[in-house]
């Protein structure tokens, strides 16, 4: 590790070889130890189906830097979910970006993997680096998603400990990702909260900011300034997770919701396979000539504050709402007051999908019904936030 700023250097400490990914040494050892793992072939399988495993393993034995396994297994794998279980990507905002600066991607999470996943393709394709990814320690629990995470440039995100030892994690995440930008030159993809928005309602979470700010060695605003802030809006027309989304939130109102084993991992799989529509990633402007709205005021905990609901803005701003968005608000204000948005055909096939995720939950049916809706309609009214202020 040759870490030139010595602020730097003291925060991440001894945290940093098991945050980091795996630099090009270690990547030829990490494919020997998945070309022996039948949990990863089985994986691939969906991916490469007409191909026998023994070339899988020569396959995977070629792949010998980073970037041949992101773009041979990654770039090629996210390519085919969205091929086999979408209506087609878009993006917007890609010439916000300059090919020769580093950004933190501060992005609405929906998907556990697909968020980060797509942002990837999306800007390879567009002549830009992969960036690294925060990934949950959650994750990290089998060795071989260990692997696959690290060699795709994924860093370790910890999320249990004792108080004391969770403000010293976080600040050496913070310190790390500081690092990566300025020093590795590296971009990073953050979500804006700890886990995936479950009702659809994105709001930028203050800690995350408060992380962010953590690791700088000036002022509030020049500390966000260093990290490239970009904010990024995810929608999917259909929630590939929204029966567990809603389970979860109608489960919580009971008492305090348990996951079950490996139940983090059965949503990366439904967020793969599950059918998800459209989906439009939408690129924001940089922050940096956005700060002086926290610039006069004193306190720093008003400063992350104000910027966490300007952050908020630019996502909804940058949303692309799809039929069912408009569908959901027309079924739960009884109107049709979006009409124009979307066909009868559409909504047959959005309330269809409804009815046939609540004949799989147990519970009140009505309640469980406003929660799918609202969890689709909160998209148009965060959207509808932005219209006193961008309009």
């Amino acid at each position: 590790m040759h870490i030139k700023n010595t602020f730097l250097r003291e925060k991440i400490g001894n945290f940093y070889d098991d945050i980091r990914p795996y630099n090009e040494q270690e990547v030829g050892e990490a494919i020997e130890r998945l070309n022996e793992s039948p949990l990863f072939f089985a994986g691939m399988r969906y991916f490469f189906p007409l191909e026998n495993p023994k070339d899988l393993v020569d396959f995977m034995s070629n792949i010998k830097t980073v970037s041949d396994f992101q773009l041979k297994i990654m770039h090629r794998g996210i390519r085919k979910i969205i091929e086999r279980s979408s209506d087609g990507l878009t993006v917007s905002g890609i010439e916000n970006l300059d090919r020769d600066k580093n950004y933190l991607f501060l992005s609405n999470h929906r998907d556990i993997f697909l968020d980060s996943g797509i942002l990837q393709i999306l800007l390879v394709e567009n002549g830009f680096d992969t960036t690294e990814i925060t990934f949950g320690e959650n994750l990290m629990q089998n060795p071989v998603f260990t692997d696959i995470g690290k060699i795709n440039k994924m860093f370790k995100v910890y999320r249990d400990g004792k108080p004391r030892e969770l403000v010293e994690k976080s600040l050496a995440h913070s310190a790390y990702m500081r690092y990566a930008i300025t020093e590795k030159h590296q971009s990073i993809w953050i979500a804006q909260r700890a886990g995936r928005t479950k009702d659809g309602n994105d709001q930028t979470h203050t800690g995350v900011l408060k992380m962010l700010d953590s690791s700088g060695s000036s002022d509030f605003e020049s500390n966000m300034k260093e990290l490239n802030i970009v904010p990024l809006s995810v929608n999917y027309e259909y929630e590939p997770c929204d029966y567990s989304k809603i389970n979860e939130i109608y489960q919580s109102q009971f008492g305090p919701y348990v996951k079950q084993k490996n139940e983090d991992m059965q949503s990366v799989v439904a967020g793969v396979v599950n059918y998800k529509g459209k989906i439009h990633f939408g690129i924001g402007k940089p922050l940096n000539e956005e700060y002086e709205i926290t610039s006069n005021i004193l306190r720093i905990n008003d400063k992350i504050k104000e910027l966490a609901g300007l952050i908020d803005l630019k996502i909804y701003q940058n949303y692309r709402l799809f039929a069912t968005n408009f569908i959901a608000v027309d079924l739960l204000e009884n109107s049709s007051q979006y009409s124009e948005k979307y066909t009868p055909n559409e909504k047959e096939r959005f309330v269809n999908h409804i009815e046939n995720q609540l004949n799989q939950l147990g519970g009140n049916r009505n309640d469980l019904r406003i929660m799918f809706l609202k969890m689709y309609a909160n998209s148009v009214y965060n959207y509808n936030k932005t219209n006193s202020i961008f309009t």
